[in-house]
């Protein structure tokens, strides 16, 4: 009985936050049409249909899209035994087969891990840790760094709000894609009530130490190299701590086989392993928007001068 209440509450809360979110974008939406408007209608009416297209295919579709995703976690197959173990065994031998590149050795090797008696939990879920984790980092870093970019860079709520809700919503669905299945109803509504929490008030300070983040944000690499100021690249920062965050919680339901790990642990790791990622995503600018093309000058330059020199001699 408190389970179904407990749900009942997550989906209001769900459905209140989704009419809240639509009602600000579309008072947001209406107030920049108007201007364009003013200018000419035409600008007016394709800015309504680009809004319109952007919510249909980054918040609708993959929003739709993760339901249709068989419910299932590791943690349900380490906790499984008889009959019921041997179904989760099955059912994760069939997503690695059916959505993990694998060659055909790797493919004969799941398939043997049926015959394994005790040890068949234990190997799937050591060989899918292994082949999926790295392939849901890259998709996580990818993400966040663009949610930090968007937000940082836009000076419109508009673009913000659906920018972050579009971001993080793919990467709900993209998650769910990769492993092959997704958490429980009450789970992805979970999740889906922080992204909706996250876009109204443009990021979650929960457990935010803001005195390291702040200085972090505006002395990036990242950050200067962008030519934002502190307040924008602050903003940015809290918005891509809080997908990393979201993200890591998606991943320690579907792929934390540990059930001796309470949720108190669980969050506090999604926080610490979120901000290690998010110095990555800051640091990261420094290869990519100062350094590399600093080298790539001076190196151009350095082999032009060498070849001036030896056709000189």
């Amino acid at each position: 009985m408190k389970k179904r209440k407990t749900n009942t509450w997550t989906i209001i809360l769900f459905v209140s936050l989704m009419i809240l979110v639509v009602m600000s974008l579309a008072s947001n939406a209406i107030e920049i049409g108007e201007r364009l408007g003013n200018k000419h209608i035409f600008l007016e009416i394709a800015f309504y249909v680009l809004i319109v297209f952007v919510v249909l295919g980054g918040i609708v579709y993959p929003l739709v899209g993760v339901f249709f995703a068989p419910i299932f976690s590791l943690k349900e197959l380490h906790n499984a035994d008889g009959t019921a173990r041997k179904k989760w065994c099955k059912r994760l031998t069939d997503n690695l087969l059916e959505n993990v590149e694998l060659t055909q050795e790797e493919r004969e090797q799941v398939k043997s891990y049926m015959k394994m008696g005790d040890e068949t939990d234990d190997r799937l879920i050591e060989f899918f840790d292994r082949k999926i984790a790295p392939e849901l980092n890259h998709e996580i870093f990818d993400t966040a760094k663009k949610t930090f970019i968007i937000t940082a860079v836009s000076q419109n709520s508009v673009y913000d709000m659906l920018g972050m809700a579009t971001a993080n919503f793919t990467l709900i669905k993209r998650i769910t894609e990769i492993c092959g299945f997704r958490p429980s109803n009450a789970q992805i509504l979970g999740l889906y009530v922080r992204v909706l929490s996250m876009t109204l008030i443009a990021g979650n300070l929960e457990e935010m130490n803001l005195e390291e983040l702040i200085p972090l944000a505006t002395e990036s690499a990242l950050g200067k190299a962008l030519g934002i100021v502190a307040a924008s690249a602050t903003q940015g920062a809290v918005n891509a701590l809080t997908t990393l965050r979201m993200a890591a919680i998606a991943k320690n339901y579907l792929l934390n086989a540990d059930v001796s790990q309470t949720r108190k642990e669980l969050r506090k790791k999604s926080y610490a392993e979120a901000f290690v990622i998010l110095r990555d995503i800051l640091k990261q600018g420094v290869e990519e928007k100062v350094k590399n093309p600093v080298k790539n000058l001076f190196g151009k330059k350095k082999d032009r001068e060498i070849q001036e020199s030896a056709a000189a001699e």
